[in-house]
């Protein structure tokens, strides 16, 4: 009902995005979401508005599922497949382990059944996308769908309609395994070009999907990309494309959309680059916010990144998509607690003992992480419960992992609810204040910014904006420091100006963040910083 009179929340820019990564059963399936439990894990499940969960020890009450995100102040939520996939037999979807991530596509321009109440009837699956769809649209929030046109779980359906044109295959007229699932799709011959495109279409057209992001890019070529933009762009300027610049093994295709072939190009990619570098590879191994203080190159790998890498990877910083997690891999918490603890035990995940919240340092270099992206130059992406500091027990490849695994639990919403907070400050702050949301290397370029490291330890990045009275009303100048370091009381006053009204505005430090003053203080008489925290000050 209604879906005729649906309208895309406004975007005035896609800097101003903010994506927020989620998978439809996770994020509304446990029995703590407030959700009516015979729509949880549907397309309906996230359709519902006013759930909440009462933590009856804690005397709080807190906003779960839609008016959760709503209350966070994400802009967009990215979909894990919503399209048809292979994985999960729709018709037993509350049978114990029949789940999946979806990245298995069967039918590329039909919903999933298993999210819908009654997979049994075509209709209801239609309808109950677009219920969702519209319900999002109209709490302010976009949706970004999850594609997946470089493999199918099988070829058969494809090849129904020409054998052996639809995927790549060798000399030998055997199906190359660029994907690493058995088959990559020809997108470089002109037929698949066109059925993808028509594809895009539909979902853009008749779902009103405001952004797609594309699984193993790499496997697309670029000429297809370019089209897909162009396709887009004309269908609303404001469509978000993004993807992995990478594949899943060795392909036949040479002109893939690889790292760096976005310049210019008027899409997105994940910046895994700038990933590792905040919290390390996924072996997982160190970063700036957990033990790589000490490394000269990652100080200034941070600075590029926070830059929008515009010298090193982009043309203009929203090519970068900024993130520390997604649903591969290890969490952030359990990359970060991994990395410190190489022998811990999944049951040992995510203990945390100090009576002050943010007394743990595991806590502040998750908050610190998130901090950085949140600042950054370019489009900050954030896995679903990363706010809450979300665990998967250590899981780190949890595609068909059961509901206790991958759920998110609102009980630790309740229970870090000053985490949560504090993101949110983070991401109110983003929002209001246009230097973190530039959208020309240009005005990089022409604002006056430094970095300037103690010279004894370059693991404190100080970034200042100045004169920003050319974009922002009645502020001067603006400084964020990053302590990646293990340092406690760290001494910043030697490195602070002094501001035109000798006075400086702090909005964020170790414990809060927001953009009410938490304390107006003397240039000599900023506070000291805790190891691994970020203070934000204006004048």
């Amino acid at each position: 009902f209604g879906w005729l009179c649906d309208e895309r929340p406004q975007l005035l820019r896609k800097e101003d995005s903010i994506i927020y990564e989620i998978h439809v059963r996770d994020f509304t399936i446990s029995d703590d979401s407030g959700i009516d439990k015979n729509i949880r894990g549907k397309y309906l499940g996230l359709a519902e508005e006013g759930t909440t969960y009462k933590d009856k020890k804690r005397k709080i009450t807190v906003k779960t599922g839609i008016d959760h995100l709503k209350e966070l102040g994400i802009t967009h939520i990215h979909l894990l497949p919503v399209f048809d996939f292979g994985s999960v037999d729709e018709r037993k979807s509350n049978k114990k382990g029949n789940r999946n991530w979806g990245y298995d596509p069967k039918n590329y321009n039909a919903p999933e059944g298993s999210y819908s109440s009654d997979p049994y009837d075509p209709i209801s699956r239609i309808i109950e996308l677009r219920e969702m769809i519209k319900i999002l649209h109209k709490n302010g929030i976009r949706v970004v769908m999850d594609v997946v046109y470089n493999h199918m779980q099988e070829t058969r359906s494809l090849d129904n309609i020409v054998s052996a044109y639809y995927f790549r295959t060798d000399y030998r007229g055997r199906f190359t395994n660029g994907s690493g699932c058995g088959n990559e799709i020809a997108t470089e011959r002109p037929m698949v070009r066109r059925f993808i495109i028509d594809s895009i279409k539909h979902w853009l057209k008749d779902y009103n999907i405001d952004g797609l992001r594309f699984d193993l890019m790499e496997l697309i070529d670029i000429d297809t990309m370019k089209e897909i933009v162009k396709v887009s762009k004309e269908i609303d300027d404001s469509i978000l494309i993004y993807g992995e610049p990478w594949k899943g093994g060795e392909s036949v295709l040479s002109n893939g959309t690889y790292k760096g072939s976005q310049r210019g190009e008027e899409f997105s990619i994940f910046n895994d680059t700038f990933r590792d570098f905040i919290r390390g590879n996924n072996s997982p191994s160190y970063g700036f916010v957990n033990g790589n203080q000490h490394d000269g190159a990652t100080a200034w790998s941070i600075i590029e990144g926070l830059k929008g890498s515009i010298n090193t990877l982009t043309y203009n910083p929203r090519e970068s998509i900024n993130y520390v997690d997604a649903h591969d891999n290890y969490t952030l918490w359990d990359q970060i607690e991994k990395s410190l603890t190489p022998g811990i035990k999944e049951k040992d995940y995510r203990k945390i003992k100090d009576e002050n919240i943010f007394d743990n340092h595991l806590v502040r270099r998750n908050i610190l992480a998130l901090a950085i992206i949140l600042t950054a130059q370019g489009i900050p992406f954030i896995q679903g419960g990363a706010e809450i500091l979300r665990t998967k027990n250590g899981d780190h490849n949890s595609y068909k992992s059961p509901d206790n695994i991958n759920a998110i639990f609102w009980r630790y919403k309740a229970k870090y609810i000053e985490v949560f907070n504090y993101i949110k400050g983070l991401i109110e702050i983003r929002k209001n204040f246009k230097a973190f949301r530039l959208d020309k290397r240009e005005e990089l370029n022409n604002l006056e910014i430094s970095f300037l490291n103690g010279e004894e330890n370059v693991g404190v990045i100080k970034w200042h904006f100045k004169n920003l009275n050319i974009i922002e009303e009645n502020i001067n100048d603006l400084i964020v420091v990053y302590n990646g370091t293990s340092i406690d009381d760290y001494d910043i006053n030697q490195y602070m100006p002094v501001s035109k009204n000798g006075k400086w505005n702090i909005i964020a430090d170790f414990n809060k963040a927001g953009v009410e003053v938490i304390k107006t203080v003397k240039t000599s008489e900023v506070p000291k910083m805790k190891s691994y925290s970020i203070i934000i000050l204006y004048s």
